[in-house]
């Protein structure tokens, strides 16, 4: 990918601003999301993203211990709250805390490791070093409801005759909520550890977003069990999002569709059996995975290039506030100009 220079390609001459302006900030203040850390003074050393890899693998491997422990203490003192043989029981609570609540806990995993590495947890949200909750809610008016129909109305449909409807004691209901609040959680922790993480870590020593963005490929799709149908799409759905957050400049759009996936379908496990469980997907199933995905992510970086008046293969970048408060603010403009109506 080639990446455009955003400065005057003449520099105002010496003394020619504002008497006692500070003076503008380094183009190293203004990059693309894979190369978020070299918008930080002196935090693009070579040992920076090792430090972040490290943090966060030690933080999440106390907190998933943590909780194991809280679980097992219940456990033993009420038998009724223990997991599933399987761990994927979509009626058990425990099975949903612990599977999905284990992959929330990437989130802070990340963000701690990435203040330790970096300096600035933020720059794994986005180039502003923020979490973008405007564009997110714009683009959500579009990508939720097609989701709610795929997912939800054609499944439902397709599956009409394998619908069973629960009785809706406590442990159902229990297991139904901890799935709708988890599992945004959990999306948004997979993209923390499979875009964000990798993205800026090599991004840190290389310029080419690509690297990044391909290298966590093959982890993603080994986390699955599915067929190949699904192992297919969930690597060009690894592809996709890597190439949307270097495109808008953070996690936010990611976070969405991964999220408007995910938790359209656990609103309906509960009804279908095994309709969570990971296997056999097939051609039809691949089809409905596949088309909503590619042009909600195709027709998303058109609109974005569009709103923030960049080239089609040109990135959003931004300037992490670590300067001076003026100077922060001033480069932070610059960067984001055509992007005001959106975040």
């Amino acid at each position: 990918m080639i990446e455009h220079d955003l400065r005057p390609s003449t520099p105002p001459a010496p003394g020619s601003g504002p008497a006692g302006a500070r003076p503008e900030p380094p183009a190293t203040a203004l990059q693309a999301y894979h190369r978020a850390a070299h918008a930080i003074p002196h935090r693009r050393y070579w040992y920076r993203p090792l430090v972040t890899l490290l943090v966060s693998v030690v933080v999440l491997a106390v907190m998933t211990l943590q909780l194991l422990l809280v679980l097992t203490i219940a456990g033993a003192i009420w038998p009724s709250f223990a997991p599933s043989p399987s761990l994927a029981d979509p009626l058990n609570p425990v099975d949903q805390l612990m599977s999905l609540g284990m992959l929330a806990l990437l989130i802070p995993a990340v963000l701690i490791g990435t203040l330790a590495g970096y300096g600035r947890a933020g720059i794994a949200f986005s180039v502003l070093g923020r979490f973008r909750w405007r564009l997110l809610g714009r683009a959500a008016l579009v990508v939720v409801p097609v989701y709610v129909l795929v997912n939800m109305v054609l499944n439902l449909v397709l599956e009409r005759e394998a619908i069973v409807v629960p009785p809706l004691g406590t442990g159902v209901l229990g297991a139904w909520l901890i799935a709708l609040v988890l599992a945004p959680l959990q999306s948004a922790g997979e993209e923390f550890v499979f875009r964000a993480l990798p993205m800026q870590m090599l991004g840190t020593w290389l310029r080419w977003p690509l690297v990044g963005i391909l290298v966590p490929v093959p982890l993603f799709v080994l986390g699955h069990g599915y067929d190949w149908a699904g192992q297919l799409h969930i690597a060009l759905f690894a592809i996709a999002m890597g190439l949307l957050a270097w495109k808008t400049g953070g996690l936010e759009l990611p976070i969405l569709l991964h999220v408007a996936n995910n938790w359209t379908l656990f609103a309906i496990a509960p009804l279908i059996p095994g309709f969570t469980e990971q296997g056999e997907v097939g051609a039809l199933g691949l089809l409905l995975a596949l088309v909503p995905m590619v042009a909600l992510s195709a027709g998303i970086w058109w609109w974005y290039s569009r709103r923030a008046g960049l080239g089609l293969w040109e990135p959003q970048r931004g300037a992490v506030q670590t300067l001076s408060p003026s100077a922060a603010i001033t480069s932070s403009a610059r960067a984001v100009r055509g992007e005001r109506s959106m975040i």
